[in-house]
């Protein structure tokens, strides 16, 4: 009997306590993270939340000053980039204008010490999994700007590294470019069971991407969860308002008060998903429902949201529907209470 047979498998990331300083400045503070095999983690923030830094950090392009990396099970401090196994992927595509598609995908596995044919059979399988099988005679400047994106893709891919990262790859793409090219991303990464990490300040990128999602705000990970998980509770105040797709409930309106189970924190701020607020009907239970004012409508292409002010003069939103509405309207309107969480910390990240 083995008994390391019984053991679960290195994830493919582990951060413990990171942190990094820049000029003398705390850039991140106390990172932590785990990403299993085979998944993508996205780091969705603001621009200047450390995002990119913890990526270099993790690539050994920055140092780190406390704290454990460790991909596929080894402990990566002091090792060079070339020495981590991890694959790299950035805005600017930097392939060689003087190789062909062809040599651009094997120059990785032959730098790493591959056979020719070995490395030459690995650029043509991946040729054929991007798409560019046909192109492959051709050199970058002959081809667009999504198949360059793709060519990029399968270089960094080549050397079948432990950890592919990835920092905000697709931002230079038109979007009627951008969204095909990042789904077939998604079904080439669940094909090879690819483990990535993708910075990205696209909330919708980040959500489509990823099996995990890391808010970073600050330095610090104010957030990591599961995107259903982080679209049902976003945790703190600071998440929710940079997320946007929450009303916050300062104070919850006196029917819902009422009506909150036994125990609940009643003095939390609350908040729930915007697409959870209705219109009142007539079989709402009056205690539960509440009034607010239209103050302007912002129609967009899947939806048009309805900006509202309550009588507090706090802010919410709401998603039309059939009904249409006016700027002026005094709307009914009821929060299922299924929806409400109460939030972790009312400013905290």
């Amino acid at each position: 009997m083995n008994p390391a047979a019984d053991l679960p498998p290195p994830l493919a990331l582990d951060i413990e306590g990171l942190g990094v300083e820049l000029g003398g400045r705390a850039v991140l503070q106390d990172i932590a993270l785990q990403l299993p095999r085979g998944q993508t983690l996205a780091l969705l923030g603001p621009s200047g939340c450390g995002k990119t830094t913890l990526l270099r950090s993790i690539a050994g392009l920055v140092a780190a000053h406390g704290g454990q990396i460790r991909i596929a099970g080894l402990g990566v401090a002091g090792l060079p980039p070339q020495a981590r196994g991890v694959g790299m992927m950035f805005q600017s595509y930097a392939l060689f204008p003087n190789l062909s598609v062809r040599d651009n995908i094997a120059f990785g596995p032959l730098a790493q010490g591959w056979t020719a044919p070995r490395a030459a059979a690995r650029s043509e399988e991946l040729l054929a999994l991007v798409g560019l099988h046909e192109q492959g005679d051709q050199h970058p400047a002959q081809l667009s700007g999504g198949q360059r994106q793709r060519v990029a893709l399968a270089r960094a891919l080549a050397p079948q590294p432990a950890l592919l990262l990835m920092d905000e790859p697709y931002s230079a793409l038109d979007e009627a470019f951008r969204v095909p090219l990042r789904r077939a991303f998604r079904t080439l990464q669940q094909a090879l069971s690819q483990s990535c990490v993708l910075v990205t300040h696209d909330r919708e990128e980040a959500f489509e991407l990823a099996d995990r999602v890391a808010v970073m705000l600050d330095g610090r990970i104010a957030r990591m969860a599961p995107p259903a998980e982080l679209l049902r509770h976003p945790g703190t105040l600071a998440v929710a308002a940079f997320l946007g797709t929450f009303n916050v409930f300062e104070q919850l309106p006196a029917g819902l008060l009422g009506a909150t189970a036994p125990g609940s924190d009643l003095q939390a701020v609350h908040a729930a998903p915007i697409r959870s607020l209705q219109l009142a009907t007539a079989g709402a239970p009056a205690a539960w429902c509440f009034e607010a004012q239209v103050v302007a409508r912002h129609v967009g292409l899947s939806s048009t949201q309805i900006a509202l002010r309550r009588d507090d003069g706090s802010p919410l939103t709401l998603i039309e529907g059939r009904q249409a509405i006016t700027v002026g309207d005094r709307l009914r309107l009821v929060q299922p209470l299924a929806d409400l969480v109460a939030l972790d910390g009312k400013y905290s990240a």
